[in-house]
């Protein structure tokens, strides 16, 4: 009795797959419709109907310019206008560059530029801390600017 239950439950569950899987042609996506054809063994013959009775060629330049040459368009063949011709423009003459003030002339000869690197920075000291610590009324210095909160005390 069971097991007609699940045929019986299988058979709608079956029915129902098929109809949600198989929409109407004018209800379908054009891609839907390439799906459906492609499983029903049509696509041949959709595609064969989506390519042009004859496929393009390709062209070499020489071809290309012999049909231009022919219909009077060719590279040696004036076309109606004339091209204007670009004018060559004359570099203007530069003025002298006036003459270097002495201390110009020892930046010229004495002083090298270059970019600072990593080795220009100083390492930066931690936000409220100072190198040394010393006594403000008597100058005095007190500690060596070192972070010593992490060692071990020995005064106990």
């Amino acid at each position: 009795m069971r097991n007609a239950v699940k045929v019986r439950r299988l058979g709608r569950v079956g029915e129902m797959l098929r109809s949600e899987a198989a929409p109407a042609d004018e209800a379908a996506t054009p891609q839907q419709k390439l799906v459906r054809a492609a499983e029903t063994g049509r696509f041949e013959t959709v595609v064969a109907a989506a390519q042009p009775a004859e496929p393009p060629k390709m062209v070499t330049p020489e071809e290309r310019e012999a049909e231009l040459r022919a219909k009077g368009q060719g590279p040696g063949k004036a076309s109606g206008k004339p091209k204007a011709r670009r004018k060559v423009a004359k570099p203007e003459p530069k003025e002298p560059e006036p003459p270097l003030t002495p201390q110009q002339q020892f930046i010229d000869e004495n002083c090298q530029w270059r970019a600072r690197g990593p080795g220009d920075y100083r390492d930066r000291v931690p936000y409220g801390r100072c190198l040394t610590e010393y006594d403000v009324l008597t100058g005095e210095i007190i500690g060596d600017g070192y972070d010593h909160s992490d060692e071990e005390d020995d005064e106990w």
